[in-house]
């Protein structure tokens, strides 16, 4: 079997965003395959899997202060008196962890514009390895402000392309988008491999998530929308919040909204997003949703965390099992996974109509869908017609057969590697 490294800006689980998750996953899986993983990262890790050895690169971290001072420079001026060497420290950083390397599986560095010294790094080391992948979650290029900025430097490192490498995207979409991009940085014939659940996760309820519900001052006569995403702005919580407002004023008493916010404020761009939050905070008390809205992050984590036999931290899946909605308004998402938590947990879900949301809906997962710019009232009212309706038990079936991350990594990841 090959041996495979698996590098981004961040691992889990010290680090949990959608990325990190795909990652622990794909090296989970891996590893009790039988392949030997190398995690190369600059900040997090912690995984204790077989198989699996971590190997940390500090400036891999778009935090790390050096990097930070790198960027600043690069998107004021255009340029760097540290960046070619510290590009050069990455590179031998690099390349002494890759020895013995098959495969190398590079998430988000070479298309984000966070650490552009670890993409200029990865590029160089990428041309010497046997054979690369990078995967697309997201990239700059695809948004307007950089698209704006694609002929110039540091711009021009994203979307490196040579003869062993080759590109994933998590979705037709992304892939796509990717094509119809200018040269140099089109990305013809991505392979699609999408993301995926775990569904024993997502099929119990027992004495621990009954705590949660305790934790959060829920009860059953509750109505529990939940959105499972990071407090980010392009996540477009304040939609939801505009629906929950309206649609308490359709559900009669005794039975409660109670809105759960899952995620923190975005790790790779703090300040926004505690400015962000900041805001949603600011509307909350002006809608008088202080009771409706409860942010449960410093609660949940990707997993179970347990401290002298007590429970620490709940995870997602045990707040998909005591929701009874799931409200996903984002403007943009690389993937959409909460649509196909959502069919595992057996749960309903409203979401925007946006590109990827679109293409899992159509693969056939149930799911009801409403415009950016439609009418919270519009949304909530149908919203409260469902909740006379159940067609989400096809979403389970469909989930079973296709985005399960042990089918997704035995049919879709094993063979590129």
């Amino acid at each position: 079997m090959p041996d495979i490294a698996i590098i981004h800006y961040t691992a889990p689980p010290k680090e949990m965003g959608g990325v990190e998750i795909v990652m622990e996953h794909h090296a989970r899986f891996l590893s009790e395959l039988g392949y030997k993983i190398r995690l190369i990262f600059g900040s997090g890790g912690g995984l204790d899997y077989k198989n699996i050895t971590e190997h940390k690169i500090p400036l891999l971290w778009p935090n790390h202060p050096t990097i930070q001072g790198i960027q600043e420079e690069l998107l004021r001026d255009g340029k760097s008196v540290d960046f070619q060497a510290v590009k050069e420290e990455i590179s031998e950083e690099l390349s002494k962890n890759l020895k013995g390397i098959d495969v190398c599986i590079v998430h988000n560095i070479p298309s984000m514009p966070f650490n552009f010294a670890a993409t200029a790094a990865i590029n160089d080391v990428a041309e010497k390895l046997k054979r690369v992948i990078f995967w697309v979650h997201d990239s700059a290029l695809l948004r307007e402000e950089w698209f704006q900025k694609k002929d110039s430097f540091p711009a021009t490192l994203l979307h490196r392309k040579a003869k062993n490498i080759c590109y994933v995207t998590p979705t037709n979409v992304r892939a796509k988008e990717l094509a119809k991009l200018d040269e140099p940085y089109k990305i013809e014939r991505a392979i699609v491999v999408p993301n995926g659940v775990n569904i024993e996760e997502f099929i119990k309820i027992d004495e621990t998530t009954k705590l949660l519900m305790k934790k959060l001052g829920l009860s059953f006569e509750n109505y529990i929308i939940v959105t499972p995403v990071r407090v980010t702005p392009r996540k477009n919580i304040e939609l939801a919040l505009f629906i929950v407002d309206e649609l308490q004023h359709l559900i009669s008493e005794p039975r409660q909204i109670r809105f759960l916010i899952t995620g923190p404020p975005d790790h790779q761009a703090s300040k926004l997003g505690m400015a962000y939050l900041e805001y949603l905070d600011e509307l909350i008390e002006r809608r008088g949703l202080r009771e409706n809205v409860i942010f449960c992050h410093e609660s949940i984590g990707q997993e179970r965390e347990y401290r002298n036999s007590g429970i620490q931290k709940w995870s997602v899946a045990d707040v998909y099992n005591i929701a009874d909605l799931i409200l996903i308004p984002s403007r943009e998402e690389g993937f959409g996974l909460p649509v196909i938590e959502a069919g595992a947990a057996r749960k309903p879900i409203f979401c925007s109509r946006i590109p990827s949301f679109q293409e899992l809906i159509r693969d056939d997962i149930e799911g009801y869908m409403f415009d950016l710019d439609e009418d919270p009232k519009s949304i909530a009212f149908r919203i409260y017609r469902l909740y006379l309706e159940d067609r989400v038990d096809n979403n389970f079936d469909n989930v079973i057969q296709r985005f399960t991350w042990e089918s997704i990594i035995k049919k879709k990841l094993v063979p590129l590697l």
